[in-house]
């Protein structure tokens, strides 16, 4: 029987292969032997059991795809930070602070002027204060008691909140009308930044403008402010008994979707920011991308369908031939209707280019309900997941048909006994089933890297990447073998229908070779020997050392030139990047990237261990703590220090002055201490200009003493090199350095709003390294389990190390094309290198297999043309559905398509041609040596 599978395992034959640098043969490992033993009787029972497996795979993808469904997005804030990163600790100390019995609200909102230059017009601040007014009494929570309940009545410990601002407008606006009467201004109220004096009560307006430029004379002006650009306010409140994370999301929506949509004013502009909204607009950045993967699967549909065409009319398996008698004119019409009919149609071929494109997604459906059913969360980044596995998927697919093809054309020429769909799917399964694991393996070990030591973003697309390409291979071994046995089973029916057709109408009868000769030779004829052609020349050129050298040259020249390009690679951790480009987050963040942060970058200490501050010492090493966060660089001092103790030791040197006898004992005894009266701490809380502290100070009453648990205060520096990334970094760490010093004792832990992501610029550069060392690692682990043999090892070794950098090349080409380096980027890099182990993995192994006993040009022959044009096929399909995320606004995707295109193209020119040549090289190395050890045996 001819074509044989490479692989076939029988009782009366051992397959073996040789290689360059022995005269013997190598035999293939047991586990491959038993891979190959495993598809041939998997093939027959797909053959047997075609329907049964199909509609099976259908149920269960209907199944998980409704999951999906009906799954909704859950976002994690800080889900870019990598575990173990002193960020998630500060972070999680901070929500226990605040949301000890859960999240509760927290809504930033920011106010710009449109009509007018500064927010101090008139006209702005009282729209401004009508604003704030609509904030405190329009939204409602519903309470335990079912009451609906404005901000001012279900609000606890932060009412005050937005107090010096409104106390600041209202006495700017009642002074501006005294000024323009005629009146003198008040002497008891000092409109001042960064510290109002209202009536001798001080109040900080630095949470509140932004943007501003000050007066060099202030002897005759209200305030020494001449102009800000914008005015900030917040809605904070811990979270209360009755109520859901539902109901807290619905309320902080209910916020921005009214001055989204429904807010108007001729003074003022609104923006809001809250975890709610961020986390809505991520999910709608996600969800966008969902209708691409429409656009690039009639894409990949039209171009699977195309080429697959073009690889059957290559294989001679549509064709027309001309034919002179005109005796048999009729016949050989409808002969030829039957065969252009075909042509155009080719139902069988269609339907499995088609098939090739839906069984990624059938998997992805399949794969994605599962982990769902299993709890774990749908974050957006999985949206991408279909896009890799849409380019693995099809490659194996690609291969399948084309082996199929191989094994169909061969069986038209040589007819055997016995032929079946399920035969041949045999061959089919035995000749490529071992290089799809192979690529399925090494796909999903190239995520386990990103699972267990980045971060929880990226392990999620790696948890969702190796569940759908490891259902992608089941569904390639069941669902799509069983729609490629039922397209043979009419492929073949077909053909004997044809070979009737042709018998009448050459009048042939067992012999078509009449009808078949021809003096025009057909066009799939010229088609083919102008490929082989070409092949043959390409591996000229793969084995000409000139060539080889070349091809090195270039590679050596692209890796220092990408080299360069990762030393020059920005880091850029913008949040904007999440969100579309039409969403109002963006321009809040370069709001407060442009005012906020260099005028009031804010640090949050929290005191978890106060201990007894009655104790002078413990007290004076606690301010010795606050003065040295005081004296950092860009501090604001005292003036941008929120230290709740200096008000009480104000407030209790008051206490003590009008109620001297009563407490005289007391207060001795305290003073004699040199701290603070803690038993004092809730009368002070409830004094009306202090009340702005109740939400600062956690406490309890024990056998009628107050215990102060816990605390919190904050300290604001300032400068305009703030805007970037690494000096809010230096920030973060100075801080963290002085907290450090009294950690232990104090319990002290700071929290930065960017802190989340400050910590990824030092961890980004180890998440790619560890990233491609593990691939390699796994990669090479499966090579040497598969392909155990010396020869072999020593060129995936090689490969490998190659291939090591590409994934630099790939990072020093995006960072030359203005590409910074941002988790989103990292993400990107993590599929790319799924994907740019798939296609060398095939190469390689096809290589392997492959029969070396007519040399290296064979060899290169039998694993370009098996693995050549699918290879192209992939590239180009992927390629092509990948771009239709070009046509979103989102960040995210169009950081996927660049570097996956960036990959397509060097991962194409890394297997068919740099891997080839190095085959070449090391074959001539190998037939050195072979020849220097037999020349010295024969002088011997």
């Amino acid at each position: 029987m001819k074509n044989l599978p490479r692989l076939m395992v029988n009782d009366s034959q051992t397959p073996s292969f040789s290689y360059p640098c022995y005269s013997g043969a190598v035999k293939t490992t047991r586990l491959v032997r038993g891979i190959s033993w495993f598809f041939e009787k998997w093939s027959h029972f797909v053959a047997n059991h075609a329907v049964a497996l199909i509609v099976i795979c259908v149920v269960l993808t209907l199944i998980g795809t409704f999951k999906v469904a009906t799954t909704p997005n859950d976002n994690d804030i800080t889900g870019y930070t990598p575990y173990g990163a002193r960020a998630r600790d500060e972070f999680d100390v901070m929500t226990d602070f605040f949301a000890h019995n859960g999240n509760g609200i927290a809504m930033f909102v920011l106010i710009l002027p449109t009509r007018h230059q500064s927010v101090l017009h008139p006209d702005v601040l009282r729209e401004a204060l009508r604003l704030e007014n609509i904030l405190s009494s329009n939204f409602t929570m519903l309470s335990a008691e079912g009451k609906h309940e404005n901000y001012q009545e279900f609000c606890t410990n932060f009412c005050q909140i937005n107090e010096p601002f409104v106390q600041f407008a209202r006495s700017y606006l009642t002074e501006l009308d005294n000024s323009r009467n005629g009146t003198d201004l008040s002497d008891r109220i000092s409109l001042n930044y960064p510290i109002t004096s209202i009536y001798s009560r001080k109040m900080s307006i630095q949470p509140n403008f932004f943007g501003i430029q000050m007066e060099n004379d202030t002897s005759r002006s209200i305030t020494n402010i001449r102009s800000s650009k914008l005015i900030a306010l917040q809605l904070r409140s811990e979270r209360k008994e009755g109520w859901s994370g539902q109901a807290i999301k619905d309320f902080e929506m209910s916020i921005t979707n009214y001055f989204e949509k429904q807010f108007t004013s001729t003074e003022i502009r609104v923006l809001t920011l809250s975890t709610s909204y961020v986390e809505a607009e991520v999910v709608r950045a996600g969800m966008s991308l969902l209708p691409f993967l429409v656009v690039g699967f009639v894409i990949m549909a039209i171009v699977s369908s195309v080429t697959t065409f073009f690889s059957a009319l290559y294989m001679q398996q549509v064709s027309i031939h001309k034919v002179s008698e005109q005796t048999k004119i009729f016949l050989r019409l409808l002969y030829l209707i039957l065969m252009s009919k075909t042509l155009i149609k080719r139902r069988f071929q269609f339907s499995l280019a088609i098939a090739a494109c839906i069984c990624p997604f059938m998997a992805c459906g399949t794969a994605l309900g599962a982990l769902f059913f299993c709890g774990v969360r749908f974050g957006s980044i999985l949206c991408v997941t279909p896009f890799l596995v849409l380019a693995i998927g099809v490659d194996d697919a690609y291969l399948m048909i084309h082996s199929w093809q191989r094994v169909t054309a061969e069986r038209r020429k040589h007819p055997v006994e016995n032929d079946s769909p399920g035969s041949r799917l045999s061959e089919v399964l035995v000749d490529t089933g071992p290089a799809i694991l192979i690529s399925a393996l090494t796909n999903i070990f190239a995520d386990v890297a990103g699972c267990f030591t980045s971060s929880p973003e990226i392990s999620l697309l790696g948890y969702g990447n190796m569940a759908c390409i490891f259902c992608d291979f089941l569904y390639q071994i069941t669902f799509y073998s069983a729609i490629m046995t039922i397209t043979g089973y009419f492929e073949m029916k077909e053909e004997g229908q044809k070979r009737h057709i042709k018998k009448i109408a050459c009048g042939a009868d067992d012999d078509d070779s009449s009808c078949t000769s021809s003096s025009v030779e057909s066009f799939d004829a010229v088609v083919k020997r102008r490929v082989a052609s070409f092949l043959e020349f390409y591996i000229s050129l793969l084995t000409n050392a000139l060539f080889q050298l070349f091809v090195i040259f270039i590679w050596v020249i692209f890796l220092i030139i990408s080299i360069y390009g990762i030393t020059i690679m920005n880091i850029n951790l913008s949040p904007r990047k999440l969100f579309m480009e039409d969403s109002s987050l963006r321009e809040m963040d370069d709001l407060r990237v442009q005012y906020v942060v260099p005028h009031y970058y804010l640090a949050n200490v929290f005191v978890r261990k106060p201990g007894d501050l009655t104790d002078g010492k413990r007290l004076e090493k606690l301010n010795q703590f606050v003065e040295e966060m005081e004296h950092l660089n860009g501090s604001w001092g005292a003036l941008g220090t929120n230290y709740f103790i200096r008000d009480f030791v104000e407030f209790q040197k008051a206490m003590s002055e009008e109620e001297e006898s009563e407490n005289e004992e007391k207060g001795i005894s305290v003073a004699k201490k040199g701290g603070i009266d803690i038993n004092n701490l809730s009368m002070f809380l409830e004094w009306p200009e202090y009340l702005f502290w109740k939400g600062f100070v956690q406490y309890h009453t024990e056998s009628n003493q107050t215990v102060l648990d816990r605390f919190f205060m904050t300290f604001a520096i300032h400068g305009d090199n703030l805007q970037s990334w690494p000096a809010r970094g230096d920030a973060l760490r100075e801080w963290r350095k002085v907290v450090d010093k009294y950690s232990n004792e104090f319990g002290l832990s700071v929290f930065s709003d960017d802190g989340i992501y400050v910590d990824l610029i030092e961890n980004m550069p180890t998440d790619a390294w560890q990233s491609a060392v593990a691939t390699l690692a796994c990669m090479a682990l499966i090579c040497f389990i598969f392909m155990y043999d010396v020869p072999t090892v020593i060129v995936i070794k090689i490969h490998l190390n190659i291939f090591n950098l590409l994934s630099s090349g790939i990072l020093g080409i995006l960072s030359l094309t203005g590409t910074d380096l941002d988790p989103i980027v990292m993400s990107a890099l993590i599929i790319s290198i799924g994907f740019s182990v798939d296609i060398p993995a095939h190469i390689s192994y096809h290589y392997h297999t492959s029969s070396s006993e007519n040399g290296i040009r064979e060899r290169l022959h039998q694993t370009l043309s098996s693995v050549g044009f699918p290879a192209l096929q992939a590239s180009f399909s992927t390629s092509l559905c990948v771009l239709a995320l070009k046509f979103t606004t989102i960040y995210m995707s169009n950081a996927f398509v660049k570097t996956m295109i960036t990959c397509m193209i060097l991962c194409v020119f890394h297997a068919l041609v740099l891997l080839p040549s190095l085959f070449a090289i090391f074959n001539r190395i190998c037939s050195l040596f072979h020849v220097a050890k037999t020349s010295s045996i024969e002088s011997k």
